[in-house]
């Protein structure tokens, strides 16, 4: 048996598959960019990564090495069925920086993948309010802590909030608390992407011996076939 991905409850872990091995997601909300998308978030963090690399100061998400990271990079490690089933939405994110002031105009960029922002993670405005927020997220400091990959190490991750300290934009540290830092300071920050995905993709009715739900069919599925846990395309 199987069920539409929409009907998992906030907290529920998915499972899918990157550069072939399965991680864990959490799903977030149904609907939540008005898309009749479904929002997951990674469990855990990637390595360490500059919001934007260099001392330019500039603190603006759009087109930042965090923004190319979530939106480019990680969705091309995802298996081809759900990179088709990826849904582009409206993701409201302040300006930032521009020539040493700030610019707190919010914009909705379009977004496959992406971090999220102060408010959806915490119900608190960086240098503006992006959007609204993740009754998981927000509702509980602990629900906001991230580890490194597979491992018992908390991590700070981005969020695509600039701060209104030019050069700043905002992290969940390890406590699961929001605090701001230089962009291009990479040491001890981590991206942590959320993804976008069709409601109409089914999951397994009940989760597996981790805890995961796992993907069963999806929008695309007639062209794909799973081999060894893997969707693949036909050609």
């Amino acid at each position: 048996m199987s069920k539409k991905i929409s009907t998992l409850a906030a907290g529920n872990l998915l499972k899918l598959n990157e550069n072939g091995q399965p991680k864990k997601l959490i799903f977030l909300q149904y609907n939540h960019y008005g898309k009749n998308e479904v929002t997951v978030l990674r469990k855990d963090s990637f390595a360490t990564k500059a919001f934007k690399g260099g001392d330019s100061g500039r603190n603006g998400y759009n087109g930042s090495d965090l923004d190319m990271f979530c939106n480019v990079e990680y969705p091309r490690m995802l298996d081809p069925i759900i990179q088709a089933c990826l849904v582009n939405v409206p993701i409201p994110t302040a300006r930032g920086a521009i020539t040493g002031d700030t610019d707190a105009t919010v914009v909705n960029l379009y977004r496959k993948g992406f971090a999220l922002s102060c408010n959806e993670v915490a119900n608190q405005n960086g240098a503006a309010k992006e959007g609204t927020p993740f009754t998981y997220l927000s509702g509980s400091q602990a629900n906001r802590i991230a580890y490194y990959d597979e491992t018992a190490t908390a991590v700070s991750w981005w969020l695509r909030s600039p701060s209104s300290n030019y050069g700043n934009a905002y992290y969940v540290n390890t406590s699961g608390a929001l605090s701001d830092y230089r962009v291009y300071y990479a040491n001890n920050y981590c991206p942590r992407p959320a993804l976008a995905l069709s409601s109409e993709i089914y999951v397994s009715d009940s989760p597996d011996s981790d805890g995961c739900y796992t993907v069963e069919s999806a929008p695309a599925g007639e062209q794909y076939v799973k081999q060894n846990g893997i969707w693949l395309k036909m050609t």
